[in-house]
């Protein structure tokens, strides 16, 4: 994998650019998807911890980072997420052997994937993705109003890290988590000022979307290997153990201490829950192959 990633700007279905940050590697695909509010270059402290195997992606989603940002609510649903993660993934000519990893909301487009299109990945990591029942999406979602309060636009770089890295989440993510987050989620402006380059009334949408119970109880019918992953501390934490029930074939990994953020918090125990992993899917497709 390279020390930078190259930017890669394909095109979205409804328009615009659709950022994926390649990082290089031999090996089979694999797509990082984020969880809202941050962007691809987040996993950068995860992916540097990873097995060279593969070939790294990581996606923007729309209304973050460097893809489009359409004002329509309506382009802001489960299915345009889920959208996103095709686009990136038949663009990219993601062949036999290609993984998804997606975190949070990220995991819900990952799901998506393995419902409606169970040929683009042979693998998946559901990172305490928000698949729930109906009644954990309240009509009101705290995180929607207090992404819409968030103070967007700072007078320097130095300000917005000083302001951002004092609060949660930030405050307890990993220091190379932090660091990524306030290099590649900013966007400077003129005068010296920088603003996020998520808008909080778009990483809203994503809050907004509703219910994924549907998307739930369809895990049945998935019949990849998943490998489903809690913080011990999260609030997703029995969720993601029903979505494992739910699973024919998947594996559930807890890492001690972690909130629901555990990837930008614990990039160490992330990586090495996902290396042991692949490598055990890895060993035993090709123990399956012998036996043919």
């Amino acid at each position: 994998m390279t020390p930078e990633p190259a930017a890669l700007d394909l095109r979205s279905r409804d328009g615009g650019p659709l950022r994926v940050w390649d990082h290089g590697g031999g090996g089979p695909p694999l797509l990082f998807c984020h969880c809202a509010g941050t962007l691809g270059r987040v996993w950068e402290p995860v992916i540097r911890r990873l097995d060279p195997r593969w070939h790294v992606y990581a996606l923007d989603f729309r209304g973050h980072g460097d893809s489009l940002k359409p004002e329509d609510r309506r382009a802001h649903q489960w299915a345009s997420y889920a959208g996103d993660v095709e686009d990136a993934a038949r663009q990219l000519s993601f062949g036999p052997g290609a993984a998804a990893i997606g975190h949070s909301g990220g995991g819900v487009a990952v799901a998506l994937n393995l419902i409606h299109h169970p040929e683009l990945f042979s693998r998946a990591a559901l990172l305490d993705a928000i698949l729930a029942p109906s009644w954990f999406f309240p009509e009101e979602m705290p995180l929607a109003h207090g992404a819409r309060r968030r103070k967007r636009v700072f007078s320097s770089a130095e300000e917005a890290a000083g302001r951002l890295g004092a609060k949660a989440p930030y405050v307890h993510w990993h220091p190379e988590a932090r660091a990524a987050f306030l290099a590649h989620g900013l966007e400077p402006m003129a005068g010296g000022r920088v603003k996020l380059k998520c808008p909080g009334h778009l990483e809203a949408f994503f809050y907004e979307c509703g219910s994924s119970e549907g998307t739930l109880h369809a895990l049945e019918g998935v019949h990849v290997p998943v490998l489903c992953v809690a913080g011990g501390e999260s609030y997703m934490l029995e969720h993601v153990r029903e979505q494992h029930r739910r699973l024919p074939c998947g594996e559930l990994v807890v890492i001690p201490g972690g909130t629901h953020f555990f990837p930008q918090e614990k990039p160490e125990e992330t990586a090495r829950a996902l290396n042991n992993w692949f490598a055990a899917t890895d060993d035993a497709q090709s123990a399956s192959k012998s036996n043919t």
